[in-house]
């Protein structure tokens, strides 16, 4: 199963590198944030040949792709927004951007961009990941960098010009398990997945222990972990059934999810202010609060910009390298350390990934709870993926297998290869 599959079938078959990039039906969508400037060779009439100077070629012009639509609140837009960010950092950078890109017509998409002088691009679909590789075999003056791959210059399996990065949210898809732990009154939460893929089943395991951790710890009792498996990475309409199958047919009252839209919060904020049902929800990638301000738990927010921006300065100041990113909790601040409950930053923007602030329906002790947990992450100090965050028993998956064991915790590349559930989580479907 691939990162990333289209969520749009606006780009027509076919895609020849260095035709136009005209939007619309049919065609993938070009956007840029500045224009590109050249040099302007004029011939007087006495044959003698002129150089007009313009401004200099900006030292970074980057190419994103992406899979989805800019505009899906989730996963393409949260990419969208780091690169303006990176931009606003490097005034001299310009980039350009490539819309609702098919896996199997990406090659075109990025010779599309090399003609068009772009020195760094990014691919954010996990499924670009090989024709990535190829072309930047072909391209060694271009720069590469691949979202939620293993394939980089830097692990020996790919050119040098070619780096992988990720921006991990696993971690905070636990704390929010402890917020949905905390609050739910029928002890059946609901997740809504998009792909059994290992970066998506990473985040229900995440958000499971975490929710049968504190839902444990209040009542004594086992939470009931509901899954629906969409088979989709942008489909409001199916995900607007699964959100409100899971409440009306296993009574969950708090609703996780991996799909790209706002919609499972917008159904919980429909039952909480007009069907006389209180449900919870959570922001995705993007602060989505205000798609639904009564049933807005907390949420997941990352910003792409923190780790493009180390891209734009390697390849402005010539000292690329090939790299292996894996940026998690406390990464990209000025400081690591785990700050105390009454200081800790949870809730602020910070780095490349944190946390939304927690509503106040989150009760005092769990709030704490979080906080520590939360600093404690940027510290690496705690993960989720341990005995001690399962009640200090073995992570055990849904045939009994032992996939942590006590007192262990688990590998990067056990979380990265993840695909298997834990013991708790039933099929809702």
């Amino acid at each position: 199963m691939t990162r990333r599959k289209a969520v749009s079938n606006a780009v027509a078959a076919g895609v020849v590198a260095g035709v136009g990039l005209a939007a619309g039906v049919g065609g993938y969508v070009l956007g840029s944030s500045s224009s590109p400037t050249r040099v302007v060779t004029e011939t007087t009439t006495t044959t003698r040949t002129t150089t007009v100077a313009q401004q200099p070629q900006p030292p970074v012009k980057a190419g994103y792709i992406y899979v989805g639509p800019r505009g899906d609140y989730g996963w393409s837009h949260s990419h969208d927004q780091g690169r303006l960010w990176a931009d606003r950092q490097m005034p001299t950078a310009s980039s350009v951007i490539l819309e609702s890109v098919p896996e199997a017509q990406v090659t075109g998409a990025m010779q599309t961009l090399i003609n068009q002088g772009v020195n760094l691009i990014i691919g954010t679909s996990f499924g670009y990941m090989d024709a990535m590789a190829e072309l930047a075999e072909k391209n060694p003056n271009v720069y590469f960098v691949h979202i939620n791959g293993f394939r980089a210059g830097v692990l020996g399996n790919a050119p040098q010009n070619m780096s992988v990065a990720d921006v991990n949210t696993y971690q905070i898809y636990y704390l929010e398990g402890l917020a949905a732990g905390a609050v739910t009154n029928t002890g059946s939460v609901g997740i809504i997945g998009s792909f059994p893929a290992p970066v998506i089943t990473r985040l229900v395991n995440a958000f499971a222990l975490g929710a049968r951790y504190a839902y444990k710890k209040r009542t004594g009792k086992e939470i009931k972990v509901n899954l629906v498996w969409l088979l989709s990475w942008f489909d409001p309409g199916k995900t607007r059934v699964a959100a409100t199958s899971l409440i009306e047919s296993v009574n969950a009252d708090v609703l996780s999810y991996a799909e790209d839209s706002p919609t499972t919060l917008q159904v919980a904020e429909e039952y909480t202010t007009t069907r006389g049902k209180r449900v919870w929800s959570f922001s995705h990638y993007s602060d989505m609060t205000s798609y639904g301000r009564n049933a807005h738990l907390t949420g997941h927010i990352v910003n792409w910009g923190t780790v493009y921006l180390d891209f734009y300065r390697m390849v402005a100041t010539k000292t690329w390298q090939s790299v292996d990113i894996w940026a998690k909790l406390g990464d990209y601040l000025p400081s690591r350390a785990a700050l105390p409950v009454d200081q800790s930053t949870l809730g602020k923007p910070e780095g490349a990934v944190y946390m939304a602030p927690l509503h106040p329906a989150v009760p005092s002790d769990w709030v704490n709870a979080i906080k520590t947990r939360y600093e404690q992450m940027k510290e690496s100090i705690f993960e989720p993926f341990s005995s001690e965050a399962n009640l200090d028993e073995p992570i055990r998956d849904s045939s009994g297998q032992v996939r942590v064991k006590a007192g262990e915790r688990a590998t990067r590349q056990q979380i990265m290869n993840m695909d298997w559930l834990v013991d708790i989580i039933v099929s809702a479907q």
